[in-house]
């Protein structure tokens, strides 16, 4: 299998360094002693809003991407990356200064023209090989949905979870809309599997195929954004939960903590934030979508999975998926008012949830 291939030959050349980014910056966060300064590091350094500094991954980065967050799902750490990431990823162990585990991490870290920003906005992926829950905590709208990136990897790192997966630009990094200049210039990457987010996802989900996993993505919404809830929960589909639903044992499991929050789910009618058109969601939900014309990339299979790219001409016509039970509800969708973005406030109800 193709995917079998690629890991063999990045363990088989663990005990090599990957050559340098000659010539260009390296921004590599090295004075980051824990997790969350680490990510508040790569947060700082990563596009901004209408920045335009997002760019495009091709298909032979994106594959080797994928082969990376492959290794790193199989426990490796000490490997080299494929050649086509070179110039631009690093991928390094890092031991946090608070809990002492290690961990380990692939990041963006090339900085060519010497700005203090990563060039291309590819984001990063942390792995706890001794993880205790097979939860990825996900993050695809940083600096945008303000403080939940430090959320994120706080529940992440004190509930001993898997993965830790974080955007790499603005979701409005590219000035003019989701979609200039096609659906691979898009930077919102919940809504563009053309990304390296979507990628590591996808790989994610080909690891475990069909074992019990949770890929949980918090969000933030604006104060006067559903004024009726302050949490909104949701698996990327409009249909109610049923009895004994994972989103409505956390929203009992939060009540119990904070029983003044007020929290949706879909079929409430407080809150139609969804998450209906959320890739990464699709993905788990649905399987492949779209793709019947213009041109595309064959996949890769990994214990029966398979997933591919498929471009129509529009952006619904991109799709990057596997065959999935609709009931699986894999993906949690959170969305948030900003007050109730504290980790503190949410980890007993996520390990009652997921003991």
């Amino acid at each position: 299998m193709r995917s079998g291939r690629s890991f063999l030959l990045l363990v088989g050349a663990s005990a090599l360094i990957a050559p340098p980014a000659t010539g260009a910056a390296e921004l590599t966060c090295p004075s980051s002693a824990t997790l969350e300064a680490l990510v508040a590091c790569i947060r700082d350094q990563m596009p901004g809003r209408s920045s335009g500094a997002f760019v495009a991954p091709s298909f032979n980065e994106m594959d080797a991407w994928r082969s990376a967050v492959s290794a790193m799902m199989h426990g490796a750490c000490d490997f080299v990356l494929p050649s086509s990431l070179w110039s631009f990823a690093r991928v390094r162990s890092f031991r946090d200064a608070d809990n002492g585990r290690p961990y380990c991490l692939l990041m963006e870290t090339a900085d060519w023209n010497g700005d203090g920003v990563v060039d291309r906005g590819f984001g990063a992926l942390i792995v706890d090989a001794r993880a205790e829950r097979e939860l990825s905590h996900q993050v695809s709208h940083p600096i945008a949905d303000a403080g939940t990136e430090i959320q994120a990897i706080t529940v992440f790192k004190r509930t001993r979870s898997r993965t830790f997966l974080l955007a790499g630009a603005h979701r409005h990094a590219i000035p003019g809309g989701r979609w200039l200049h096609g659906p691979s210039m898009g930077s919102d990457v919940a809504h563009n599997p053309a990304t390296m987010f979507h990628t590591a996802h996808a790989a994610i989900a080909a690891h475990y195929g069909w074992k019990p996993w949770w890929a949980i993505q918090w969000h933030g919404m604006a104060e006067d954004t559903c004024e009726g809830v302050d949490v909104h929960l949701s698996h990327g589909v409009s249909a109610a939960p049923a009895a004994g639903d994972k989103i409505l044992e956390l929203r009992s499991n939060l009540l119990a903590h904070q029983p003044t929050w007020r929290i949706g789910v879909p079929g409430s009618r407080a809150c139609s934030l969804d998450a209906t058109t959320n890739v990464q969601g699709r993905l788990l939900n649905d399987g492949l979508h779209g793709g019947h014309g213009g041109w595309s990339h064959g996949g890769w299979s990994h214990g029966g999975w398979r997933a591919g790219w498929a471009y129509d001409g529009s952006p619904a016509g991109w799709g990057l998926g596997r065959p999935a039970p609709t009931h699986a509800r894999r993906f949690v969708h959170i969305e948030q008012h900003p007050g109730v973005r504290d980790a503190d406030r949410w980890i007993a109800a996520v390990l009652a949830t997921w003991p």
